[in-house]
């Protein structure tokens, strides 16, 4: 007879196996034997999920619930996952029970979710921006308003995604709930043009990570502003491309910063001088990175202004992974120039086979004294370019360890594999350098 290897795990172990499943599936549990019985009431987590609750059992569902939450407060809860749509907010008290659960069940991490990003429903109690308890808090698709006190000592992760704030409050609703976390360390906002935000303000002493999301359609007439004032920040992620002005403060602990940002600049259009302000203080601000990721979109717009705006100088870049097309990779040696000191530096390059002739002349400070190892993806085996930008740092890299070329397109002809022993046996200005091509 095959022995159930199951249930002799501990009680402990097997009631955190329970606790990653659905409510409904950990209670079918109890049918196995007694001991499963007294195992699924002792959960630490709780998924309500209303996807498998047909209309008969709603009533069930939600009295059962209630006893769940009402019987069991010598059991605390460190997560409640809340995931409805829309048409079943009502059918349910789900105020009620995001209030036991905070009020007497000490959770630790809620997330409260609407799956039909089309509604934002106010269904979120007072009580969850009053919690002593609470470490993390994730609000999706739902309304934040009328937030007279927040006070949530506890809380070092927040996620607010597509939340709508009052319509009066806006932007002073997104400030408390900052400032009401002394301790956040780590803040996700992914925005929509109908939040009633236009001033956002995320000023933290404890933040450390930031992810900033705020683009798509929408938004009409109005005008956007971001301030970021955050001195130990350590990782930002910034995609916002609806901001006509962006200020950055006290970023002198950044480490790492991924930015894909058109700075609101209408493509085809004329160039804007008060643009030229807010892109020179924003790469001001961010300057002391060391690591950075750029979107191709951002240095098309660093390129179309790069006569008012002279890139800023990145005194302690070392690692450097940016998106080039065929029209910004003439700003390419510019903004090389800028980071002296960089060591590791990836390109994805967008060119087409019609691209236009390019030449790399200058050699940047970096490429003579520092930079050791080059990735550059996306090369097309036939177009000059990619080809050229190769052989630009092979024959003035001068410390090169490693270089390492990714095609797009694999070789098929004999004159493609000559071009393959071409780059193998280039003329190389950094003996110890290595060339790699898949």
């Amino acid at each position: 007879m095959t022995s159930d290897r199951i249930s002799e795990l501990p009680d402990p172990l097997l009631t955190k196996i329970l606790s990653h499943l659905p409510i409904i599936d950990s209670v079918k549990t109890s049918a196995l034997s007694k001991r499963w019985e007294s195992l699924w009431p002792t959960v630490s987590s709780l998924d309500l999920n209303d996807k498998h609750i047909t209309p008969p059992y709603k009533k069930l569902f939600a009295s059962f619930i209630d006893s769940f939450l009402d019987h069991n407060f010598e059991s605390p809860l460190q997560n409640l996952i809340i995931n409805y749509d829309e048409c079943n907010v009502n059918l349910f008290p789900i105020s009620d029970w995001i209030t036991t659960a905070v009020d007497l069940r000490g959770i630790q991490n809620l997330v409260v979710e609407i799956r039909n990003p089309m509604y934002v429903l106010d269904f979120t109690p007072k009580s969850v921006y009053r919690s002593k308890t609470l470490v993390s808090l994730t609000l999706r698709h739902v309304r934040v308003r009328n937030l007279d006190v927040v006070s949530l000592p506890c809380v070092k992760m927040m996620r607010l995604e597509n939340v709508c704030y009052g319509e009066e409050e806006g932007g002073l609703s997104v400030e408390k709930l900052i400032s009401g976390c002394p301790v956040l360390e780590d803040l996700d906002l992914v925005r929509k043009c109908d939040d009633f935000v236009e001033r956002l303000r995320v000023v933290s002493l404890s933040l450390k990570m930031f992810r900033l999301v705020f683009g798509g359609g929408g938004g009409g007439g109005d005008e956007y502003e971001v301030e970021i004032d955050a001195p130990g920040l350590e990782y930002l992620s910034f995609k916002d491309s609806k901001s006509d002005r962006i200020v950055v403060k006290s970023l002198s602990s950044l480490v790492k910063i991924d930015v894909d940002s058109v700075f609101n600049v209408k493509f085809g259009g004329s160039v804007d001088f008060m643009k030229s302000d807010t892109i020179r203080d924003f790469l001001i601000g961010v300057c002391s990175v060391r690591q950075m990721i750029i979107s191709e979109p951002t240095l098309e717009i660093l390129y179309r202004y790069s006569k008012l705006v002279p890139v800023a100088e990145f005194q302690k870049l070392c690692y450097l992974q940016a998106g080039f097309s065929t029209t910004s990779l003439q700003l390419l040696p510019a903004f090389l120039e800028s980071c002296p000191n960089l060591k590791n530096l990836v390109l994805d390059i967008s060119v087409s086979t019609e691209s236009e002739q390019i030449s790399f002349t200058d050699v940047p400070r970096c490429l003579a004294s520092t930079l050791e190892c080059v990735e550059i993806n996306k090369v097309i085996m036939r177009e000059e370019t990619g080809i050229k930008l190769v052989n630009y740092f092979l024959e003035n890299a001068a410390v090169l360890k490693k270089l390492s070329v990714s095609f797009a397109d694999s070789p098929m002809a004999d004159e493609d594999l000559d071009i393959y022993k071409e780059l193998l046996t280039s003329t190389k200005r950094s003996r110890i350098c290595q060339v790699f091509i898949s």
